[in-house]
């Protein structure tokens, strides 16, 4: 059994090689051919004032693979105000570090084969199915990148865009000064030749964009429709980021899987802080048309279309993520891995037992 860390996932998994391995597993779920765990989060209290306590499980089963993975978080959440919008932040409380494990299973014998946190291939998984999405539905002369948003996620959303159009503007914008500006010097010295620089407003960043991607902790709308203009697309990495009014100003949207609009939120009772937004959200309001739209696996699959002319306005909603990404990003890095004898090799006999279950 392999132990990795994210170190190693960083050494291991490129973003181009994250959206080969997530285009290849989406094309098999599509065509039943891969097995989808739904996302449950257990959520109660915590000794906190001001937070809760949430316990994310996620999972999925890529027979091409012969992997089953399961992707858990234990997380302390606090729901700040910051720029006057409520944000939904997870707090490093073990130790001053989070916690987040993906554990890989072989199916062909059950035996666990390998354990690394979630951390770098989160934000990589996360990057490529945006960028999967970009390459579908963006229009093929899209050069310009507007990016809300100046977070770690926000590096994902950067490095995907790059990998999948000719972007060679790239303007960025977070209500934070301080923040989008150390984004930007980052990026620079990241992607030398691309023309990256800060915006002192949302406005700004967005005007002429060809793609305007939101990467936020926010837990309201941060696309606006006034920004929307004939042939642009938009996206964002949570539902929250979006609202029906705002889908409904865009001639096509896809969703990122249409089996589950949101993750299941199973909440103790009296738990406190867990706010009306677990209970509800534009995808399950009255009116809501979450059902009529597509899912990327069935744009890849040839099952759904992702831009029909260079005028449609376009939109990508990714409303939940899924372990199958786990799980086929997890395939590849644990053969590159092995091969290249990276990581920690611990004795299978302290994972599994001589005892009947």
């Amino acid at each position: 059994m392999r132990v990795l860390s994210n170190e190693d996932i960083d050494q291991l998994l490129t973003m181009p090689e994250c959206i080969a391995v997530l285009e290849e597993m989406y094309l098999d779920y599509a065509n039943g051919q891969a097995l989808l765990v739904p996302r449950i989060d257990n959520l109660s209290p915590s000794t906190e004032a001001d937070a809760y306590y949430a316990f994310k499980q996620m999972g999925g089963a890529w027979p091409r693979r012969k992997v089953q993975a399961l992707r858990i978080n234990s997380d302390i959440i606090t729901h700040p105000v910051i720029a006057g919008k409520p944000r939904r932040v997870k707090q490093p409380r073990a130790g001053g570090r989070w916690v987040g494990l993906v554990f890989m299973f072989s199916s062909e014998t059950g035996a666990l084969i390998g354990i690394f946190p979630d951390g770098a291939m989160q934000r990589l998984r996360v990057g490529a199915a945006n960028g999967i999405a970009l390459r579908q539905m963006a229009r093929p002369d899209a050069r310009t990148l507007a990016l809300i948003g100046s977070g770690w996620q926000a590096g994902g959303q950067l490095m995907a865009a790059l990998a999948s159009r000719p972007i060679d503007r790239v303007r960025v914008y977070s209500p934070r000064a301080e923040s989008r500006q150390a984004f930007v010097a980052q990026a620079q010295q990241l992607h030398p030749g691309v023309g990256i620089v800060a915006c002192a407003s949302a406005e700004e960043c967005v005007d002429g964009a060809d793609v305007i991607m939101a990467a936020t902790s926010s837990m309201v709308r941060v696309l606006q429709p006034t920004w929307l203009r004939p042939g642009v697309h938009i996206s964002c990495i949570k539902s929250q980021e979006v609202d029906q009014e705002l889908l409904d100003a865009c001639d096509r949207v896809i969703v990122h899987v249409s089996a589950q609009p949101k993750q299941y939120d199973n909440i103790m009772p009296g738990t406190p802080n867990v706010t009306a937004e677990h209970n509800s959200g534009w995808w399950n309001k009255p009116g809501n048309r979450f059902a009529d739209y597509a899912d990327l696996p069935q744009v890849l699959a040839g099952k759904a279309q992702g831009r029909s002319s260079p005028n449609e306005i376009t939109c990508f909603v990714n409303n939940v993520g899924i372990g199958l990404q786990f799980a086929a990003a997890g395939a590849l890095v644990l053969d590159k891995a092995r091969s290249r004898g990276l990581g920690h090799e611990l004795p299978d006999d302290w994972f599994s037992e001589t005892v009947h279950p």
